[in-house]
């Protein structure tokens, strides 16, 4: 600043003089005052200018390194940039402005005013640096639904059924609402009931087939991944049971025990959220009533038609026979197990046959009073068999 004021005291200096002496005045402190009436030069409008679109630009910037930009806001971008490159063209040249003269014509104003024009300038740095800090937050913000919409969309690509479950749930509702839609969406995906566990990953690819384990992970599934509701569980009975909920909606398929009247399940699984209970296999929301074996594994026996049985808690017997269950009463296949026990050391060697006749009732169901009536029969047999050993 003081070089400037030399070189115009050479060209002028009573005019100098007198300018300085008259600003310094006391008369001529009132800077409001004073400030309000000054114009602005071309350069001060420019330097504004530049200041704003530098600002306008450096949003756009972020706005297009964190998310996109419309083709609007690109040519926008383009614009400002060719302004303030000409801007800065200018300044390198010279062109269009006399520094010279504008220095001269206000040496001692602007020095008078240069710590309140440095405290303007940091205020508005200050601004603007808030400014670009909120830009980049609200730019990282718009980014995360794109990217969370992209997540969504691979998870449709690669789940072809998934589309079919979450297709019309409106995303805004809450999340109870959500699950109760998506629950009964797997009523119409034309499931096929094989009570085998496959992948649900398969399911939802499109194989369309498994079991209540099967339905129940990928419910969680969707839930979890496309809609984001957390604290899903798969919970479980590990022990076998009778349950007579009926028929489950997929296909009509009826009860795999007792011609049709009850279900017998090695095990269960279902979905709870909340303390609600989502059976996805039988779209209910109770537990299924369970009449519970006593066992895990299942108990043999000769006189079983797969040799094999579960015992369950309300005095039944549960025994498999190729796709199918059937029960009998505990009470009367103990009883049929010790008379068969007591007869074979009399009939051992027709032992073999006997089982097979006893598996051949259990196959087609019959009642108490037909094993009553074979072991009569083979009480008969018995005793007529001992009155000729001791004749001969």
């Amino acid at each position: 600043m003081k070089d400037r004021l030399q070189i115009h005291k050479k060209a002028d200096s009573s005019t100098s003089q007198l300018e300085s002496s008259h600003l310094v005045s006391p008369q001529s402190t009132d800077k409001p005052k004073l400030r309000a009436h000054t114009p602005l030069t071309q350069v001060e409008i420019e330097n504004q200018e530049f200041q704003q679109h530098q600002i306008e630009a450096t949003k756009l910037q972020i706005q297009a390194k964190y998310g996109s930009l419309s083709p609007e806001d690109q040519e926008r971008l383009t614009v400002l940039q060719a302004k303030m490159n000409d801007f800065l063209q200018n300044q390198r040249s010279g062109v269009g402005h006399d520094f010279e003269k504008i220095a001269t014509n206000r040496p001692q104003l602007a020095d008078q005013y240069e710590p309140e024009a440095d405290s303007a300038t940091s205020v508005v740095t200050q601004i603007n640096t808030a400014s670009l800090q909120d830009q980049v937050l609200l730019a990282r913000e718009n980014s995360q639904p794109k990217a969370e919409a992209e997540k969504k969309q691979k998870f449709l690509q690669d789940y072809l059924l998934a589309k079919e479950l979450v297709n019309d749930i409106d995303e805004t509702l809450p999340p109870e609402q959500i699950l109760e839609l998506l629950f009964y969406k797997f009523k119409n995906i034309g499931f096929n009931y094989t009570m085998v566990s496959k992948s649900h990953e398969n399911l939802l690819k499109g194989t369309r087939e498994g079991d209540c384990q099967t339905l129940a992970r990928a419910f969680k599934k969707v839930a979890e991944e496309y809609f984001a509701i957390k604290n899903i569980s798969i919970e479980n009975t590990s022990k076998p049971f009778l349950s007579e909920t009926g028929k489950i909606p997929y296909r009509g398929r009826e009860p795999n025990c007792d011609d049709g009247k009850r279900w017998f399940f090695q095990n269960h699984y279902w979905v709870t959220w909340n303390n609600k209970v989502y059976d996805v296999l039988f779209l209910s929301h109770k537990k299924a009533e369970a009449d519970m074996a006593r066992q895990v594994d299942p108990l043999k026996s000769m006189l079983m038609p797969e040799e094999e049985y579960y015992e369950t808690e309300k005095g039944k017997v549960v025994y498999p026979y190729k796709d199918k269950y059937s029960t009998a009463e505990l009470a009367m296949f103990e009883k049929l197990k010790n008379f068969v026990k007591n007869l074979s050391r009399w009939l051992a060697k027709d032992i073999n046959a006997i089982a097979s006749r006893i598996q051949s009732l259990f196959i087609r169901g019959a009642n108490t009073s037909e094993f009553d009536s074979l072991m009569r029969e083979l009480q008969n047999n018995q005793i007529n068999e001992a009155t000729s050993s001791e004749s001969e």
